[in-house]
């Protein structure tokens, strides 16, 4: 797939979801993938109830451009980063288990000193 010159209209920046999507890596490697192959990014703030969140955000046209260079092998990229791979998949589910065990743990803790407190 080859990356068009211009951006459709409202997709000068992508998330970093949409990112994770065209170029097959999980998400949590995004900022590694880009950083590492020069894709441009900016900071978006957004404000809610609970504050001020920011997020980064991704050049749409240098993201096309790194995916038409994974697409065609010119660019690699290691086995556990990418979702579509055994190394990716062993490695986003160690993430949800280690996920969940940090919950468990904070749910432990919170029982351990509500009943001390008693």
């Amino acid at each position: 797939m080859t990356a068009p010159e211009v951006p459709p209209p409202g997709l000068s920046w992508v998330t970093a979801d949409k990112a994770a999507a065209l170029w097959t890596v999980r998400h949590k490697y995004v900022p590694q993938v880009a950083s590492a192959h020069g894709v441009g990014t900016k900071e978006q703030k957004t404000y809610g109830t609970l504050g001020a969140t920011t997020i980064t955000m991704y050049s749409y046209a240098e993201v096309h451009r790194l995916m038409a260079a994974l697409e065609s092998g010119e660019v690699a990229l290691p086995p556990s980063w990418r979702a579509d791979t055994e190394e990716g998949a062993r490695g986003a589910r160690r993430d949800a288990l280690t996920t969940c065990g940090c919950v468990v743990l904070m749910l432990a803790v919170v029982i351990a000193i509500s009943l001390l407190s008693v």
